[in-house]
């Protein structure tokens, strides 16, 4: 039996596997689908069934204890899917949830802790990789390269490397990859023209790229955005860090392909009103997720403009416009943008301008009150 410890609620290792399925509940286009689950791990759970949703989608999930139990809910988002054509190669069709509060994982906790005690559960081996891929690994340092690439590799990708913005323009052209990692200070070409020139060429402006970078400032971060960036990593990072933000980029460019417009990243480095300055300005369409470890927010873009915006149950009250200024209020947690069509009418009737004046009004008006 696995007993969870105190902290975490699971072992640092492996997961936990149910000894009876689990019921999980979930929204799928308006209609409550129930599934069913054996693997929970501390940031995750994979749930058996045929109503899938994008890989992406911020779904509110809730688990049943067997028995009886008590039932535990909270946010995930899809992180990938397995298909009706698994079955034929003898895998179950599902979905990978991963919980968005997984930095101190509070629903794992719970559901490990209460199977512990209740003698459900046994502990299971590290779920496989989802999508592996091709991919180029650009920097200039030698040991700062074979690091990078070595932790790609150990993850299960197959993984070619470069010297140089050049070097990995002519490496990519002869063979073009799913995934690019590089550095962006590098002699000659560094990589931000490295960007520039890969997405000039049609055959590789599709290809998502995930920058490795120290600090940088909101303004360098949103140029390079601008440039096609689709995700930072910021050195130094640990292992594990960056083979997820690989898996994710890669599961984002299956879900989403031939676009180069998905971006993820931590409102602490770019804020929400710069954030939609960039959505704004480039007339982007999508939904754009917002969480932190006890929220979730979802604005939807047309025309680079916020045209609704679901929030928590707590801030139902505001109005259209009133929910976007309160989503610009945040200073921290994740934001991703996903490219997909919106069609719901305008319930917010501020433009992105208009929202950030008002928004700048309210923050320089005195408090009132005695």
């Amino acid at each position: 039996m696995v007993v969870p410890d105190a902290d975490n609620g699971f072992e640092r290792r492996g997961g936990l596997r149910a000894a009876a399925s689990l019921k999980v509940t979930y929204t799928s286009v308006d209609e409550l689908v129930e599934a069913y689950t054996e693997d929970i791990s501390r940031g995750g759970l994979f749930v058996r069934t045929t109503e899938l949703l994008p890989i992406g989608e911020v779904v509110r999930v809730q688990v049943e204890m067997p028995d009886g139990g008590p039932v535990y809910a909270g946010f995930a988002r899809v992180a990938h899917t397995i298909g009706r054509e698994a079955v034929a190669a003898g895998r179950s069709p599902g979905m990978g949830l991963e919980f968005l509060d997984a930095g101190e994982a509070p629903l794992a906790n719970e559901i490990a802790r209460h199977l512990a005690a209740t003698g459900h559960d046994e502990p299971v081996p590290p779920a496989p990789a989802g999508v592996s891929g091709r991919i180029l690994v650009v920097d200039n340092d030698d040991a700062a390269r074979e690091l990078a690439a070595g932790v790609i590799r150990d993850a299960g990708h197959t993984v070619a490397v470069a010297r140089n913005g050049m070097d990995a323009i002519r490496k990519a052209l002869d063979d073009p990859p799913d995934l690019i990692v590089t550095d962006v200070d590098m002699p000659a070409l560094d990589g931000w023209q490295f960007l520039r020139l890969l997405r000039a060429r049609p055959e590789l402006e599709h290809v998502p790229v995930i920058v490795l970078a120290g600090r940088l400032t909101d303004d360098e971060r949103l140029r390079g955005y601008q440039n096609g960036v689709n995700d930072y990593v910021t050195v130094p990072y640990a292992d594990d860090e960056l083979a997820l933000h690989v898996q994710r980029a890669l599961e984002r460019a299956r879900a989403y392909p031939n676009r180069t417009a998905a971006l993820t990243g931590y409102i602490a480095h770019v804020s929400i009103a710069r954030l939609l300055t960039l959505l704004s300005s480039e007339q982007r369409e999508g939904r754009l997720y917002v969480s932190d470890r006890k929220r979730v927010a979802t604005a939807y873009l047309r025309d680079g403009q916020v045209v609704r915006v679901d929030v928590p149950e707590d801030q139902e009250h505001l109005d259209g416009a009133g929910r976007l200024l309160w989503l610009l209020d945040w200073i921290d947690g994740r934001f991703e943008f996903i490219p997909a069509a919106v069609s719901d009418p305008d319930s917010v009737g501020l433009s992105t301008p208009q929202a950030l004046l008002r928004h700048a009004r309210a923050d320089a008006e005195p408090p009132t009150g005695p």
